[in-house]
């Protein structure tokens, strides 16, 4: 599952990964959308133990991924990529609010719905966005997706209960919008010999 694009490679976390994980869960301007995200240097800690006992099982149905720079392996965030269904995956992601506005979560988002896509064949990709973030909601429109509907008291957390917004989008409309990447039955086009 893991995988990367031109500037980012996504991999499962390592304990080294620590510091890191601390670093974004500490700072309240990147949490504040984020319901269920750890809040503090604790909770970090204990979120990273729990992933770490997760990728060893055998079968899985989330990936939880470190985003990594691909230029000097700087980790800068992390996504999830979990199955819903065995037709419907949501996507999710977070950056250190240093790597904003650089296009990486954008660039994040579009790897993501390639490799629900392609690598566990989903016919549909959500993804839920508290009620004010328009930065994310902004990403995901910019990858593709569309919003749908909004989920009233979508989770409790933090002592509130949070509204949402659901994004979502098929398959299809995903092939239609990059032909160049999925054939019609599903496979991975071929490399064509004129693009040499």
């Amino acid at each position: 599952m893991p995988a990367g694009t031109a500037r980012l490679v996504l991999r499962e976390f390592v304990a080294d990964d620590e510091a890191a994980l601390v670093g974004w869960s500490c700072d309240q301007r990147v949490t504040r959308h984020m319901p269920l995200a750890p809040c503090d240097a604790a909770a970090a800690r204990a979120h990273l133990a729990s992933l770490l006992r997760q990728q060893s099982q055998s079968s899985r149905s989330t990936w939880e991924l470190a985003v990594t720079l691909a230029a000097d392996g700087t980790v800068i965030g992390a996504c999830e990529l979990s199955l819903s269904s065995s037709s419907v995956a949501e996507i999710g992601y977070v950056l250190a609010r240093r790597y904003w506005g650089q296009g990486f979560a954008t660039e994040l988002a579009r790897a993501l719905l390639r490799l629900a896509f392609e690598e566990l064949g989903v016919g549909r990709v959500d993804s839920t966005v508290a009620v004010g973030n328009t930065r994310s909601m902004q990403v995901l429109e910019k990858a593709g997706l569309r919003w749908e509907a909004l989920r009233r008291r979508h989770a409790r957390a933090r002592g509130r209960w949070w509204d949402a917004h659901l994004y979502a989008v098929t398959r299809d409309d995903w092939r239609l919008a990059n032909p160049g990447l999925l054939a019609p039955d599903g496979a991975q086009r071929p490399s064509s010999t004129d693009d040499c």
